[in-house]
Order: structure tokens, then C-alpha cells, then sequence
């Protein structure tokens, strides 16, 4: 089958959510399919022709079509007096994706269309081809959590924007043959009964239990995109309400944030306190995670799946998160995993996991068998490709 893959970042085992996701897709559908790929990317980037790369080793065709913020700022103008029209989306209008696309389905001649997130749609004239849409997660239960804690002129925006992406993206769902979210929390907020849920899979070469360094003392550790606003908000929630009262009773402890793009607000907590390191981006996840004692993610806000939890999961490391975060995660909390929401119960499950090296081996362990019997990339595809009825 002749698959067209379009997305609006290219497609990454190491970098955000829907480029993870998009990549093992693309390398399961490349084994017996043909895929040309679609997408925003700079040539004149190492890590974009380092991506490229290891798509074209998967026998992947990628065509970049290069991002021009002017154009971008265009459409977004233009999506103010559009109510149909979210700014997400807007951002990623370009008449060169859609001829690059156009001039594709015509000489390509594709027998489907797998588009990766919502924000490209727009970019692709509707016919008869087969459309199956990874939406990873829903974009308006991320935007509607967001609202909810915003104040003021922010809040006001937020609220524009979910509105405005809650109806594009049911529209999308309606249109497309088949769509996927990474969570049944995100299939019902769509509410369309060709959204499917597949959850996330892990890298398990990648992510695994690794403990040949010894801990250089005990360290927490907070894992993700330091840019992505849902993570800035869980940082600053622990920081605020939790940091204080464990630094007190340990004073040696440590905690590392680990990501790229770390905002403005998450750098200052470093400069202002020696105990609290923010790395940026690191050149293995994997490698912080099996140096933690103890894993945090005490989301607030977001949507999906949380790949930080699954990936500490999977390095064994003994993880704390809100139900929040926890979402449609099957993991047993208490025996894989630890969940607290109030700020005392998440200090006393950091501490106790800090105190007790046996119980924090035990939610260690746990957390990693379940990891592998539950997130497997070749079990989660193989749903995927058959939903879709691809060979």
C-alpha cells in the first residue's frame, strides 16, 4: 500500500510527544508499505537532517517544506475574524504544504493519507482517499484544564482558542476514516465514534533499568519539554507546595529538571537555589531517570498520555503523579505507581519513597514489569495497522 504522511514536525524517536509517536508508526507501516512523508523542517538543521536521516533509513521519502514565520503570522491574522479557524492550526497554513501535497497525490498516487495531529489538517484538499488522523490527544481537554487555571486576559484567550479547537476537532474526526488519542479520557472529550484509543508505547532499548552508576545522593526528578505550559504549571506546583518541606527534612536532596525549552520561570528556580538543577535538553533521558531516586510528575493540567511516566516507569524508577497525570494509565497505584493530589500526601509519597529503599525497589520494579506487558510499540501498532485495515 502507498501511504502519504504529513506532519507538522518531522517525525523523532528523541523529541515531543507526536513526533515519538509518528515515528514508531511510520517505522511499523515502512516494513511493508511504501511511505512518502510530508512535513515542516530546515535542511540547514543538524537535528532536522539527523531526523531526516533515520526516517531514509527506514526507506521513508521525506519532503521538507520549510516553516516561514511570516507566512504563519499571515494566517494567523486572518484566523482572528475566522471562528472556524484555530490559531494552532492557522500557525501551520502554507500554501507550499499543500501544493508539495497536491503535486504528491498526484504523482505519488496514494492509497491513504496518515496525518499526525489536527494542526495540519487544514493543509490537505478533501476527495475519496482514505484520511486515519493520530491525534495523540485531544487538543481541547488540554486547552479546557489550561482555562481552568488561567486568570484574567489569559484566561480569556485560552478560552477562545479551546473553544474554537473543541468544534475543529470533532469536525476532523467526522471527516477522517479513522482517528486515534493515546487515552479513553480523550476519546470521550472528543465524543465521535470513530476516535480510537491506542495508548502509548515505550522504547524499551531505549528506556530500561540501568544502574551501573551509583546515585550521587538522593535526587528528584522531573522529565519533559520545559516549554510545554502543562509541565511548566506542574514544576511550579511542587516547587511552590511541596519543595520547601522535603528540602527541610532532607537537606541534601536534590531536583533535576531535565527538557528543552525550559521557560523563563523554570530557569529562575535553578539561579535562585543551588539544590534545584535545570538541565535544558540532555542527551539521554534514560540516563537521568536511572540516577533518580524517585520520578515526579505532578500534573495539573494536560491532556493524553504522559510518556515522563511511563518512561521512568520503565527505567524502574519509582514514580509519584496526580490522578491528573496518571489518566487512563492501567498501572496499579500503591504497587506500580504512587498517586497523591493535595501537596501533604504528595510530600509524605516523595518521602517515603526516599526513606525505604525496599518499598521504593518494589513501586521500582513493579512499575517496569508493567511497563512491558503493557506498552510495547510493536503490540500497540499492530492495533493500530488493523483498525486502519492495513496490511
Amino acid at each position: 500500500m502507498k501511504i502519504l504522511a504529513i506532519s507538522s514536525r518531522i517525525p523523532s524517536s528523541g523529541k515531543k510527544g507526536d513526533q515519538v509517536v509518528s515515528f514508531f508508526r511510520l517505522m511499523h507501516l515502512a516494513r511493508s508499505n511504501t511511505v512518502v512523508l510530508v512535513c515542516f523542517g530546515d535542511i540547514t538543521k543538524a537535528e532536522d537532517r539527523e531526523a531526516k536521516q533515520a526516517l531514509e533509513a527506514l526507506g521513508i521519502v521525506v519532503h521538507f517544506v520549510l516553516w516561514k514565520p511570516f507566512v504563519a503570522l499571515a494566517h494567523l491574522l486572518k484566523a482572528i475574524f475566522n471562528p472556524l479557524m484555530p490559531f494552532q492550526c492557522a500557525l501551520f497554513q502554507s500554501g507550499e504544504f499543500k501544493r508539495t501535497v497536491n503535486t504528491l497525490r498526484i504523482g505519488f498516487k496514494p492509497d491513504a493519507l496518515y496525518c499526525v495531529m489536527v494542526r495540519v489538517f487544514p493543509n490537505i484538499a478533501q476527495n475519496k482517499s482514505r484520511v486515519f488522523v493520530d491525534m495523540v490527544d485531544s487538543m481541547g481537554l488540554n486547552f479546557s484544564r489550561r482555562v481552568s487555571m488561567a486568570k484574567g486576559l489569559k484566561r480569556w484567550l485560552l478560552d477562545l482558542e479551546c473553544r474554537r479547537v473543541c468544534r475543529f476537532e470533532r469536525n476532523v474526526a467526522l471527516q477522517a476514516t479513522q482517528s486515534f488519542v493515546v487515552s479513553k479520557i480523550d476519546q470521550k472529550s472528543i465524543g465521535i465514534d470513530k476516535v480510537h484509543a491506542i495508548p502509548l508505547g515505550i522504547d524499551m532499548q531505549q528506556f530500561n533499568k540501568n544502574r551501573g552508576n551509583p546515585k550521587p545522593g538522593p535526587v528528584i526528578a522531573f522529565t519533559g519539554n520545559m516549554g510545554y505550559q502543562p509541565n511548566i504549571d506542574a514544576v511550579q506546583w511542587f516547587i511552590q507546595n511541596c519543595w520547601p518541606q522535603i528540602k527541610s527534612l532532607i537537606p541534601e536532596v536534590q531536583l533535576i529538571i531535565a527538557g528543552s525549552n525550559p521557560h523563563p520561570s523554570v530557569l529562575a528556580f535553578g539561579k535562585h537555589e543551588s539544590a534545584i538543577k535545570v538541565t535544558g535538553r540532555v542527551p539521554s533521558v534514560a540516563a537521568i531517570l536511572n540516577t533518580a531516586s524517585v520520578a515526579i510528575a505532578p500534573m495539573q493540567s494536560g491532556s493524553g498520555m504522559q510518556f515522563k511516566i511511563l518512561e521512568a516507569m520503565a527505567c524502574a524508577t519509582p514514580t509519584v503523579t496526580t490522578s491528573l497525570g496518571l489518566g487512563d494509565i492501567s498501572a496499579t497505584p500503591g504497587k506500580d505507581i504512587m498517586v497523591a493530589d493535595s501537596s501533604p500526601d504528595f510530600i509524605q509519597a516523595v518521602l517515603s519513597l526516599l526513606a525505604s529503599t525496599q518499598l521504593s525497589a518494589a513501586i521500582g520494579d513493579s512499575g517496569m514489569e508493567y511497563v512491558r506487558n503493557h506498552h510495547s510499540w510493536e503490540a500497540i501498532n499492530e492495533q493500530f495497522v488493523e483498525i486502519c485495515g492495513i496490511s
